[in-house]
């Protein structure tokens, strides 16, 4: 009997040793799998805060970029309006040096009988004069806001149209001995103003149509 009992203890006994282990056993493989559940848990949320944070940088730095552009955009047109006047102001004065300068002593003159040729001549340098000094107030004064290359053809004319107005002033085209040499001189002088107001002119519309482009650009 005694033996029997220490037999079924014995049973128990390794009954319960085996439970133990497989509960130990379960347990570990639970605490694993929960751990590999919670790490990939913290794995995704950390994965969609960085997502979250990309697209956040992403949105200030395109805020930021149209920004920028908006700032450029509204700067090179400002600029482009600015120097336009200014263009504008010289290509028009331009013309007025132009045309006084060749109705100095034009080919095909027509004097009024009523004035002497003195009044006629003060009228014609007065004239000329005027449309120079208009010219070299705006040419000074806005030299900074267009390009030296303008500057520089507008100073050419103003030479070669000065050389025009000293002839004209002081020549006597009734000179005998140099009557054909005052004329010849006269028609020289005007093509080369003619010449070089064409090269101011077209400077000055490269600059308009370079602009054009950029701010179309933008």
């Amino acid at each position: 009997m005694e033996q029997t009992i220490i037999i079924v203890l014995e049973i128990l006994i390794l009954l319960a040793i085996g439970c133990i282990f497989l509960f130990k056993k379960y347990l570990f493989s639970y605490s694993s799998e929960k751990g590999k559940n919670l790490a990939t848990k913290e794995d995704i949320g950390e994965i969609t805060n960085s997502i979250e944070s990309v697209k956040l940088n992403h949105a200030k730095l395109l805020e930021s970029t149209r920004a920028e552009l908006s700032s450029q955009i509204n700067n090179h047109g400002f600029r482009y309006e600015k120097e336009y006047e200014v263009l504008s102001d010289l290509s028009s004065l331009l013309v007025d040096v132009r045309d006084a300068s060749l109705s100095l002593r034009p080919a095909m003159d027509y004097r009024d009988p009523d004035k002497s040729d003195d009044d006629i001549k003060r009228e014609r340098l007065t004239r000329y004069y005027e449309a120079l000094r208009a010219l070299y107030v705006v040419r000074e004064k806005k030299r900074p806001f267009y390009p030296e290359e303008i500057y520089l053809s507008i100073r050419a004319i103003e030479k070669e149209s000065r050389s025009e107005s000293i002839e004209y002033q002081y020549r006597d085209p009734e000179d005998e001995n140099r009557y054909m040499d005052y004329w010849e001189k006269a028609e020289k002088n005007q093509e080369k103003i003619t010449e070089l107001a064409e090269e101011a002119m077209s400077k000055i519309r490269d600059r308009v149509t370079k602009w054009e482009a950029l701010v179309d650009g933008l």
